[in-house]
């Protein structure tokens, strides 16, 4: 009988990078071309962590990240084109849903006034210097009050605004956003091509209490001069990766002051629905600030639709069938039984129960934004922290995570350089 075997690990690389998401691959990338020998570990058996694309009916979908947040600043947009993918503009201004119908114009108005003004206030909020819980900004006498609490919280935050600090909000790179030809986890993936990467291989310790780091793994032990570690805050904060000797108080401190955030995908074929036309078109219904959906429709061009859900709503639909029937009572107390039965569910997502993800991002309550610049503080010069997590300005994205785990190999190639002392 054919047997899958393993390759051997090597024993002593240069760096380790726990994780093969975009910043495990960032990171790699980087180290690589500086000519630093370097091992990825991988728990899962792929590339790409939180982005990933899998086919669904003919087409390429993104169960995980989508949208390429930030293009402005996001270093996968200069990726896609250089690998030759068509990159498409995504719809800044939501289809507002009353009901069954289309909001009309004098409320349309309405809402994007509403919008900009609680935008405002947030912001101005959070200039004051005080981090406090980013609804507080908000006007609640205001008609639109619950749907734009939602779309800013739940829709784009994974958390609700009374739990997400205005500090982490303001800082939030807010540009337009694109999304890519085959999909966001599949040029992540591609972009790990040929990178050295040991997958189920997932890292249990590291222990630096020598000279350099010895990173644990159930297929053995790896000898480096130091690790850049890309693993999601929750395995962190739950000890699935632990160090020792412990690392210092005020990294342990910064890791346990942020929040998994909780947002899934429902993906749908909805034949003869409602939004036939268009591509790529965000709904946003009005009305609850928590038991409320987003729909993207018709994405990239195709026939499916996601119905997306964030924030607590998730903690009282645990299970897949939970989420698949929130869905289908939502859009069949709006549009009918009879459209309803048209729905046909084709996936579902479950970051928040992934284990090697346990969230979809994270997200900083009031008084936690400043943990992220403190997690980017390496440890003893041997350990360093990368992701979205770190990032203060891309929080919550793959172009984010990106960015960091490039950071994070810049930092840890130039420890490498200093005299051996300089780094024990």
């Amino acid at each position: 009988m054919l047997r899958f075997r393993k390759p051997h690990l090597p024993r002593e690389v240069d760096i380790v990078v726990i994780g093969a998401g975009a910043a495990g691959i960032a990171a790699a990338r980087r180290l690589r071309a500086a000519g630093l020998r370097t091992l990825v570990v991988e728990a899962r058996a792929r590339a790409g962590g939180r982005a990933h694309t899998i086919p669904l009916a003919g087409q390429a979908v993104d169960i995980g990240a989508h949208w390429l947040h930030a293009a402005g600043a996001n270093g996968l947009i200069a990726e896609a084109q250089a690998l030759g993918l068509m990159l498409f503009d995504a719809p800044q201004e939501p289809l507002l849903m009353i009901g069954d119908r289309e909001a009309s114009a004098v409320e349309r108005e309405a809402f994007a006034h509403a919008w900009e003004k609680a935008e405002d206030a947030i912001l101005a909020l959070a200039n004051t210097g005080a981090d406090a819980p980013a609804a507080s900004a908000l006007a609640a006498d205001d008609p639109f009050a619950a749907t734009i609490a939602f779309l800013h919280g739940p829709f784009d935050s994974g958390a609700s605004l009374d739990r997400l600090g205005a500090a982490d909000f303001a800082a939030a790179q807010d540009d337009e956003d694109r999304f890519v030809e085959g999909g966001y986890g599949a040029l992540v993936a591609r972009l790990a091509h040929d990178l050295p990467i040991a997958f189920a291989t997932p890292a249990t310790r590291i222990d630096w209490s020598g000279r350099g780091v010895v990173v644990e793994t159930d297929r053995g032990a790896i000898q480096a001069a130091c690790a850049i570690v890309t693993a999601p805050v929750p395995l962190l904060q739950t000890g699935r990766l632990r160090f020792f000797p412990e690392i210092p108080p005020e990294t342990v401190s910064a890791i346990g002051a942020l929040r998994p955030a909780s947002y899934e995908h429902v993906v749908i074929s909805w034949p003869g629905g409602p939004f036939r036309e268009g591509a790529n078109r965000t709904v946003a219904f009005a009305g609850d600030s928590v038991a409320n959906l987003g729909l993207l429709a018709n994405f990239d061009g195709g026939h499916l639709h996601y119905a997306d859900l964030g924030g607590p709503v998730l903690a009282a639909l645990p299970r897949e069938e939970d989420r698949i029937a929130f869905v289908r009572s939502f859009l069949g107390d709006r549009f009918g039984a009879v459209e309803a039965a048209r729905i046909e569910v084709l996936a579902a997502s479950d970051w928040g129960g992934d284990p090697w993800s346990a969230c979809a991002w994270t997200y900083a309550p009031p008084g936690a934004h400043g943990a992220r610049a403190l997690l980017r503080e390496p440890v003893a010069e041997r350990i360093f922290f990368a992701g979205e997590a770190t990032s203060e300005r891309q929080w919550g994205t793959i172009g984010g995570a990106w960015a960091e785990g490039e950071r994070a190999a810049r930092m840890a190639a130039a420890a490498l350089s200093r005299p051996v002392q300089n780094r024990v």
